[in-house]
């Protein structure tokens, strides 16, 4: 599976937004839900492009207009309270 995530990753990568590879997942953060979106279906198809003939992506989205909070921010909250 682990070429098949890189290719994922890969697609991710190259529009240029944060992301951060976990165990279970790929966590992406971008200025706007299209980007995400977008980010989303790349990563989707650069999946296929390696010969797979099933992909399933999961997403989630964390939209918060409130204040900014990025990937790192999040992570340190829970960091600090252990």
């Amino acid at each position: 599976m682990s070429r098949h995530v890189a290719e994922a990753v890969r697609a991710i990568r190259e529009m240029g937004i944060k992301y951060k590879v976990t165990p279970m997942g790929t966590a992406i953060e971008a200025e706007s839900l299209d980007t995400i979106l977008k980010a989303a279906k790349n990563a989707h198809e650069a999946v296929f492009k390696t010969g797979a003939s099933r992909v399933v992506t999961h997403l989630t989205i964390d939209d918060r207009k409130d204040k900014p909070k990025g990937i790192e921010e999040k992570v340190k909250s829970v960091e600090s309270k252990l």
